[in-house]
């Protein structure tokens, strides 16, 4: 599920520049539960509520526990990448979105398109998930059904 999310910034951007526009970064306090914070990689600050990746001294390198802490954080950011290959995969207009911005209007028009994508993604991802538990019960009752037969 995509939690938070930020557009608007048009044209190519850095990762910590686009962050500072989340719901997260401008309020941690009231975007995340108590004792929560998010895995992020190094280009994003490093907080209380942001644990980011350990970067390698000049001329140095990271312990073994620093090199594992990493590992951890990086199967983190692979997921993320499959979440956006997902939503891509799902909605192919955003692969190569053709939307031409050249008015405000445009680029409100290009935001509300990409917000839809991720709504329907997400309802996507809550329904599969009830027709899985569904199925499940579904199942249980059928294997239960069928060892009477026995």
């Amino acid at each position: 599920m995509i939690i938070d999310y930020a557009l608007g910034q048009p044209g190519s951007i850095h990762d910590a520049y686009a962050f500072r526009g989340t719901q997260i970064f401008q309020d941690p306090a009231n975007s995340l539960p108590p004792h929560h914070w998010i895995w992020a990689d190094s280009a994003y600050p490093s907080e209380m509520w942001c644990a980011v990746l350990f970067k390698r001294p000049h001329g140095g390198s990271l312990t073994c526990r620093q090199n594992m802490y990493n590992c951890y954080v990086s199967k983190i950011h692979v997921r993320v990448e499959h979440v956006f290959t997902a939503l891509k995969g799902r909605f192919q207009s955003l692969c190569e979105l053709r939307l031409k911005v050249t008015r405000d209007e445009d680029l409100h028009i290009t935001i509300y398109w990409i917000m839809c994508c991720m709504i329907l993604h997400n309802m996507i991802i809550h329904f599969e998930s009830n027709q899985s538990n569904k199925l499940v019960g579904l199942t249980n009752w059928a294997i239960r059904e069928g060892k009477e037969w026995d």
